[in-house]
């Protein structure tokens, strides 16, 4: 079989459509027969010259367009096209010729890869254009009528699809002309949105009276004035949708795009947008669960630290730590839901007690605190016995039975006139708290300076000597709590297992992580004790059966400063080197949400040094700032675990359904897996299975870790 080997230059020579080869300097190469045909002009009388040299235009102004093109191909390096280009020129003979193009002007690169020329592509469309009128003026041959009435039903058809897919725009489109906003064009998702009312040839001002006070049409304005095209992302608007009925609120996504005429003059707007009501509305949704105490409605613990870092001014600013006494007897004896009841009607005493200037919070548990900006001691002192009174005269009742609650606490100033920083201040109003309820409590206590007792409780409390000495001592105990798959996996050989901690004081008492934790953060411990806690799981790990090893994996928590520490990469490595059994890919670190956005590009950093040796990655607490599903994708995450409070009101409020849905999904489009947090019923088990869920902490037993591991490698 002969290979057929093609004729470049016989297949441009013979090609039907029109083409020249210029360079860079627009200077004719090359043209085939077609092109002599409609330029009038032979290849002989081209060669080496420039294209606007032959053919200047019959004015100067039908250059610019076409020059625009070839400038913009010789600085781009990509094809531009001409759609309708209006270019005259003489031919040979001397006779003007008018003609309409299209123009394609495509790059040509040599072998190297530079730019060498252009083809440039013009086709006489002057027939198509002018239609029956060019027609009537010079009498075409039947076939050529024929094609021309052709191509025109084909436009006809295109012209009619175009306003098919317009009407059809998923987006709500409208075109106004002139000053005074006149309305031309608008598809049916415009009139959705502002109601079926008749505006094509009237004025925005006229048909949409209510958007004018709303400052729409001031913004109109500006762009028609301007030529500045305007954007707004989930804009208020309300509108009259239906005649005589109040105005709807609505929530839109807005662009007004100026208009230009040839001469660049403004001469209408182009409108387009989206009603995204339904997802600003969830979004509103989210952001308020995600900033306030699902059982009270008040601001949770991490919108009231972000509230307090907000606080401007000089002060004095007041602190109030509040915490219920004999709230226990309640719960214990009648159950969590007399309870959540009892904190609910706390909450609303406490709320009408605080007045518009307080920001109240719900720490967690029964302790609530109150921000007082730009309050001095002795008001902030007279609030509290406010407080402390009105509680003390809640009659609540459960099951006929009534019981009493008091409440302790604690007072502190702070502000740039005095020596209290605000985390000084957290911890006197605390520590203050505390010795109210230790005097007695239903007491207030004022947190100062010269206060011997506060000064020795804040060392108690503060006392960070302990875990000192656990660490060096060797007391700190490692536990695994399991994470199982909802669906076990066929073939799954993987059982992951999340590292916990515990401190074993002198006496052999074991104390829970909130007993050392905060301290270990607020006092600048949290670096040692998370290197601690590392090095011991990864001893740990490397200490298994090789068998053993190929089998678990480990979720070990880090903080935010740990993570972003400048020396932590490098212990890792050198942890690494003296541990070589380690393998990376079967440890994942844990990270808050908080904590991971607060320095996004740090923590990214970071996550990628350590991912480099094959760490993996687990977003904790995902959810508890919902703002952040932008940064996701900027963070190489393998595992999303989401927070305790939307998993727990799963199956029953739909908002926080949609919520762990929502994460699933986007997870799943991410590539990575999700655990749900706080699964500690079936109910909610089951209410998961369908939503996307992979993993749950469900088992809330936790096992010292030797003891668990010595058991599986049994297994």
């Amino acid at each position: 079989m002969t290979l057929f080997k093609p004729d470049y230059a016989a297949i441009f020579g013979a090609w039907p459509s029109p083409a020249a080869i210029l360079d860079s300097e627009l200077r004719y190469v090359a043209c085939n027969g077609a092109y002599e045909t409609v330029s009038y002009h032979r290849f002989e009388d081209l060669f080496g010259k420039a294209l606007f040299e032959v053919f200047p235009g019959g004015d100067g102004g039908q250059q610019d367009a076409l020059a625009q093109s070839f400038r913009h191909v010789l600085h781009t390096m990509r094809p531009h096209h001409l759609s309708s280009t209006r270019y005259d020129f003489s031919a040979r003979d001397g006779r003007n010729v008018e003609r309409i193009w299209t123009v394609s002007n495509i790059p040509l690169f040599s072998p190297s890869g530079d730019l060498a020329g252009i083809l440039h592509c013009p086709l006489d469309i002057t027939r198509l254009s002018k239609g029956d009128q060019y027609q009537a003026a010079q009498p075409a041959k039947t076939d050529e009528a024929l094609v021309v009435r052709a191509a025109q039903s084909v436009l006809n058809s295109e012209s009619a699809r175009l306003q098919e897919l317009f009407h059809q725009a998923p987006g709500f489109i409208c075109v106004l002309e002139g000053p005074r906003h006149v309305y031309s064009l608008a598809n049916d998702a415009y009139y959705q949105l502002v109601g079926h009312r008749e505006i094509i040839g009237h004025e925005l001002a006229d048909v949409l009276p209510e958007v004018v006070s709303q400052g729409f049409l001031s913004k109109l304005d500006r762009v028609f004035q301007t030529g500045e095209p305007f954007i707004g992302r989930a804009m208020h608007i309300e509108l009259q949708r239906i005649p005589e009925a109040p105005l709807e609120t609505r929530y839109i996504d807005l662009i007004y795009q100026p208009i230009l005429s040839a001469s660049r003059d403004v001469t209408g707007i182009f409108v387009q947008g989206h009603d995204v009501t339904e997802a600003y509305t969830l979004a509103q949704e989210v952001a308020f669960q995600a900033a306030h105490d699902a059982l009270t409605g008040l601001l949770n613990r991490r919108e009231f630290a972000r509230r307090i870092g907000q606080v401007e001014g000089q002060g004095p600013h007041a602190l109030l730590y509040m915490d219920l006494d004999h709230f226990k007897i309640v719960n214990d004896r009648c159950g969590h839901a007399a309870g959540d009841s009892l904190l609910k009607t706390v909450s609303d005493v406490l709320a009408m007690r605080a007045g518009t200037e307080a920001v109240l919070a719900r720490l967690g548990g029964d302790e609530f605190a109150i921000l007082l900006p730009n309050c001095g001691s002795d008001a902030a002192v007279t609030l509290a016995h406010q407080m402390r009174q009105a509680v003390r005269a809640i009659n609540f009742i459960w099951n006929g039975r009534r019981y009493g609650v008091t409440l302790s606490v604690g007072v502190a100033t702070f502000g740039e006139l005095q020596e209290n920083t605000i985390d000084d201040a957290l911890g006197h109003a605390d520590a203050a708290c505390f010795l109210a309820k230790e005097a007695g409590r239903d007491r207030v206590k004022l947190a100062l300076p010269s206060d011997d007792e506060l000064r020795r409780q804040l060392t108690e409390m503060d006392n960070v000597t302990r875990l000192k000495e656990a660490i060096r001592e060797d007391r700190i105990m490692l536990f695994a709590q399991r994470i199982d798959p909802i669906v076990p996996a066929k073939g799954a050989d993987i059982t992951r297992f999340e590292i916990l901690c515990r401190l074993r004081d002198t006496e052999g008492t074991v104390v829970p992580p909130s007993g050392f934790i905060p301290a270990a953060e607020r006092f600048g411990m949290i670096e040692a004790l998370d290197r601690h806690i590392v090095a011991k799981a990864f001893g740990h790990f490397s200490s298994l059966p090789t068998e053993v090893r190929a089998r678990v994996g480990f979720f070990i928590n880090l903080s935010g400063i740990t993570l972003g520490a400048p020396g932590f990469l490098s212990y890792i490595e050198r942890l690494l080197e003296d541990m070589p059994n380690v393998n990376a890919a079967r440890i994942c670190f844990e990270v808050t949400e908080t904590a991971a956005i607060s320095d996004i590009r740090g923590s990214a950093a970071a996550m990628r040094g350590l991912a480099a040796y094959g760490f993996r990655f687990a977003l904790d607490d995902f959810g508890s700032g919902m703002a952040t599903f932008a940064y996701l994708q900027q963070l190489p995450v393998q595992f999303v675990k989401i927070e305790g409070d939307f998993v727990r009101a799963s199956p029953t409020n739909e908002a926080s359904r949609i919520i762990v849905e929502s994460v699933a999904r986007l997870a799943a489009c991410m590539k990575m897996e999700v655990i749900a947090e706080a699964v500690e019923t079936s109910e909610i088990l089951e209410a998961l299975r369908p939503l996307g869920v992979q993993y749950t902490d469900r088992d809330t037993r936790c096992t010292g870790l030797k003891i668990l591991t010595a058991r599986y490698a049994r297994a």
